[in-house]
């Protein structure tokens, strides 16, 4: 089987954008949660049941293949320029706003004293990205980029690449079911979440060989479609009861995915429902140039993750009754469509005259 192919889809850089979003949506009702309010609790397992599986498929769907031929070099750069250096801007910046007395939410840190910013910053450099939690996505893809440059292309035919996405699930399900890694101290740059990432990952790849994303269906047909994905989703959310560690969701970060069939089908229905919505949006050129900025907006997102969202999650407990899951849905999608906006602008002005810190490349002179 030949490599996928390299050019964007417009389609895929929308359902990014949407993929942001979702995660925006999941971290504020998050602390509404932590407010007593089953609603929120109920809408942040809806969103956790797929939303990062399908941030894995799509970094899969948008890999080129051919970058595999290029060697260890080229690699090491790569993920120097667009993984490390953004993640460790972006991780420790937070840490900044702390310190000069700005008042946030750190749970795995008191930022009390100086004791606490150092065991920050030993929780950054291991990967747990302490001041900016969200980028943990961001410190897995490094792990999960070196170990595809190194075994990638033993996945050339599509039998071999089905084989890899069941055993590297199989591995993943297992390992963190046996091994608590955050009770026993053993985070080290998120590898522990790898296998299970990696297998969405290739799934994405999968996806992309097979061509279908490049191919016209009627849109009634992708409504439809996207009509029982939701369905299905709504479903079979909250049919995964565990096991769980911590919180009684699918969370990733922790390797604590539950159900072993009932994971997976909710996380494959949920990232092909957001998929075909991406298609069914229409193809505003500004809208997927927001899905090309997205890894920017995720890493500005841990200021709103951890500065603003408690506080806001506290006045919409006390003024909107978030027993309602009508009343939570509108006044959250009201104060993420405002987050974002306000990200996604700042992200566009990174892009243009700070890309070196934003993974992308310095313009050269003509």
């Amino acid at each position: 089987m030949s490599p996928s192919p390299s050019p964007r889809i417009g389609s895929i850089d929308t359902a990014r954008f949407l993929a942001i979003a979702l995660v925006f949506y999941g971290h504020l009702v998050e602390q509404v949660m932590y407010l007593d309010s089953a609603a929120a609790a109920a809408q942040y397992k809806w969103v956790y049941s797929f939303h990062m599986p399908l941030f894995y498929v799509l970094s899969g769907i948008v890999h080129n293949e051919r970058r595999l031929t290029q060697g260890w070099g080229a690699l090491l750069k790569r993920i120097a320029r667009g993984r490390l250096v953004p993640y460790a801007v972006f991780a420790l910046l937070p840490a900044g706003v702390a310190l000069a007395g700005v008042p946030g939410w750190f749970p795995t840190v008191d930022l009390s004293g100086a004791d606490g910013y150092i065991a920050g910053l030993i929780s950054t450099a291991r990967g747990l990205p302490a001041f900016s939690i969200p980028l943990w996505f961001l410190a897995s893809l490094v792990v999960l980029e070196l170990l595809h440059g190194a075994i990638g292309r033993l996945w050339r035919s599509n039998t071999a690449l089905v084989a890899a996405i069941i055993g590297f699930y199989v591995i993943g399900y297992v390992f963190n079911r046996e091994v608590d890694v955050l009770s026993a101290g053993l985070i080290m740059w998120m590898a522990h979440v790898v296998p299970l990432g990696y297998a969405f990952y290739l799934t994405g790849i999968l996806v992309r060989r097979t061509g279908v994303l490049e191919r016209s269906f009627p849109p009634y047909g992708v409504a439809l479609a996207a009509v029982a994905g939701l369905a299905i989703i709504t479903l079979t959310y909250n049919l995964n009861q565990g096991p769980f560690r911590l919180l009684d969701v699918v969370v990733m970060m922790f390797g604590t995915v539950g159900h072993p069939l009932l994971f997976p089908l909710t996380a494959l229905v949920g990232t092909a429902t957001i998929i075909l919505i991406a298609r069914l949006v229409p193809a505003w050129t500004g809208l997927q140039r927001l899905g090309e900025v997205t890894l920017i907006i995720y890493c500005l997102h841990g200021f709103f993750y951890h500065f603003a969202n408690p506080p806001l999650a506290a006045w919409m407990q006390a003024n909107l009754p978030t027993s309602s899951h009508w009343m939570l849905a509108a006044g959250s999608a009201l104060a993420v469509a405002l987050s974002l906006a306000i990200a996604a602008a700042l992200a566009l002005l990174l892009e243009r005259h700070l890309p070196a810190i934003t993974g992308g490349r310095r313009r050269q002179a003509p």
